[in-house]
């Protein structure tokens, strides 16, 4: 089965749609439309979405089972080619909405009563070009902030909570110039961030409990410390040195450097998960025929 090319790159700008039930909760689980999620940072790495992207053209299998895992369904039971993620109802998952909700995306619900998304930024993006904004997904509510009285309240909630980042690879914004929907044409490219996403296992390890944004903080890092400039970022060869030279950068460095500064102290390299010499498997695995930099670069 392939996925149509006219799906890919199409966006369906429409209303949201009807407003939040008022008895929604904190921990609870709630299905909305892509497009009544509202992003909490403005950059995204497009290299990584085009590496999903391509994977999805070529292995259609990786959608559903992306979208069943998403919506905390494991993976995919079923599918054929006639389904759509647009329609759930068109493919089975392994098992029931939120059955394993550590793996969901998550939001929270500001005083306007809408809801902010606070991870998959990348994940519902890219659904969204594949499927439309329309397309109904099942978020996780960490927070209800329907309690304040203003937006402003709100947003010196989210910074002091590290749930919104504000940095841009054209400097810092305020809350009010952040994207009001998803979509790559909304948000701007971060190639730092795509490069700390590649380089994972081979110069870092993620792990089970992260602080929030250790992506954009590696990357905040790397930006002083390893200009891209005589890096060809448009040839994948070129990417695979970038990639290896980030992950030499940060295994090479003292485990106690410090990377980023957060309200519960620095955050180090050994905090932020740098391992102890580049995973040269790793890195061959990604650059391989079938390996991760071969499909963000797929024509």
């Amino acid at each position: 089965m392939k996925i149509s090319l006219a799906l890919l790159g199409l966006f369906f700008f429409g209303q949201a749609s009807a407003a939040l039930p008022a008895n929604i909760k904190a921990g609870e689980i709630v299905q909305v439309d892509i497009a009544q999620l509202h992003p909490t940072q403005a950059a995204v790495g497009y290299r990584q979405l085009d590496y999903k992207l391509q994977r999805y053209k070529g292995e259609p299998k990786k959608l559903f089972d992306d979208y069943c895992e998403t919506m905390g369904q494991k993976g995919v039971k079923a599918f054929s080619s006639q389904s759509s993620i647009a329609t759930p109802s068109s493919f089975t998952c392994i098992a029931a909405v939120g059955s394993e909700a550590g793996a969901m995306k998550t939001a929270v619900i500001g005083p306007d009563n809408a809801l902010y998304l606070t991870d998959g930024h990348h994940t519902f993006t890219n659904f969204a070009e594949v499927a439309g904004l329309q397309t109904p997904v099942q978020v996780r509510i960490t927070d209800d902030f329907r309690d304040l009285k203003t937006l402003a309240a709100f947003w010196q909630k989210m910074e002091a909570a590290r749930l919104v980042w504000l940095d841009t690879p054209q400097g810092k914004i305020q809350p009010d110039a952040l994207p009001k929907q998803l979509g790559r044409q909304h948000m701007q490219n971060d190639e730092y961030r795509s490069l700390v996403y590649f380089v994972r296992d081979v110069g870092y390890a993620k792990g089970s409990h992260p602080p929030p944004f250790p992506e954009f903080y590696w990357g905040q890092w790397l930006e002083k410390q390893l200009p891209l400039g005589h890096f060809d970022l448009q040839d994948r060869a070129g990417y695979a040195d970038a990639v290896e030279a980030v992950a030499e950068k940060m295994t090479s460095v003292p485990k106690e450097t410090v990377v980023a500064q957060s309200e519960n102290g620095p955050l180090t390299a050994d905090s932020l998960g740098a391992l102890p010499r580049v995973n040269k498997k790793a890195l061959r695995k990604l650059v391989s025929a079938t390996g991760k930099l071969t499909w963000a670069f797929a024509q």
